[in-house]
């Protein structure tokens, strides 16, 4: 998101795959699964993370023997990452705009998506949900409800028009989970941090490297969505599709 960044690089050397270690109070999978509710998960301004949070608990089920929301071989979850080749991106109802209908020209923004294959009247079809910790729309919101209150923005020019429209990384849950990481580096400027960093620590992998910045962090992975970046990617980094392509991939054939 445009105002995003985060903690202390030192909470790198506490092991491999802390993130998914529950025995580690402080790890990101811990803390997420101990939450009491979902939405509790939010920490301003670190999109990715709280999505990480988010599908981590979905997945492998909260503390106190709450269930897991994955348990049923027809839900799937899925990642998506929100920008465009411009990294300014324009959402409406987010809880950063003092007014639901101003935009928030993010330069990304993560959600999650539930995929639940169901039959209706002898057909499957797919039902869709979208889990915003950031929206005023429900939470969770069905995906037609969340796409048509989300990017709604007007434009007089055409072209900004097609400048500023969405483009969506997709990505399966459990890929995110295993290959996302951040030091938080990239929200500090000049020795300060730009938004609070969370209290839990930074979640890591086994296969971290620097990236171009000098930081430990696959973010810039995600977030980036040139036409170069969409061509023959790994499949842990999902693909990028316009809106449209959006809808027809989940079930909205309507469009």
């Amino acid at each position: 998101m445009l105002s995003e960044r985060r903690q202390s690089i030192t909470t790198f050397n506490t092991g491999i795959n802390n993130s998914h270690d529950d025995n580690k109070k402080n790890s990101a999978g811990a803390t997420a699964r101990s939450c009491p509710t979902e939405k509790s998960l939010r920490s301003p301004c670190y999109c990715e993370e709280n999505v990480w949070r988010l599908a981590y608990r979905r997945m492998m089920g909260g503390l106190g023997g709450r269930e897991r929301n994955d348990a049923k071989e027809n839900v799937e979850y899925y990642v998506v990452f929100v920008s465009n080749e411009e990294k300014c991106c324009p959402m409406l109802n987010q809880l950063a705009s003092d007014n639901p209908l101003k935009a928030c020209f993010w330069d990304y923004h993560v959600v999650l998506i539930q995929s639940t294959k169901v039959v209706k009247k002898g057909k499957q079809v797919i039902q869709a949900q979208v889990s915003d910790i950031d929206t005023r729309l429900p939470f969770p919101c069905a995906l037609e409800e969340y796409l048509d209150g989300t990017f709604n923005s007007k434009f007089a020019d055409k072209k900004d028009e097609r400048k500023f429209a969405p483009l969506f990384r997709v990505v399966r849950a459990e890929y995110y989970l295993e290959n996302f990481y951040s030091d938080r580096m990239h929200m500090i400027k000049d020795g300060v941090w730009l938004a609070k960093p969370p209290s839990y620590d930074c979640i890591t992998t086994s296969n971290m490297k620097m990236n171009k910045k000098g930081h430990l962090s696959s973010l810039d992975d995600y977030v980036t969505m040139s036409k170069k970046s969409r061509i023959e990617e790994n499949a842990w980094l999902g693909e990028v599709l316009t809106l449209q392509q959006l809808k027809l991939k989940f079930g909205l054939s309507n469009y």
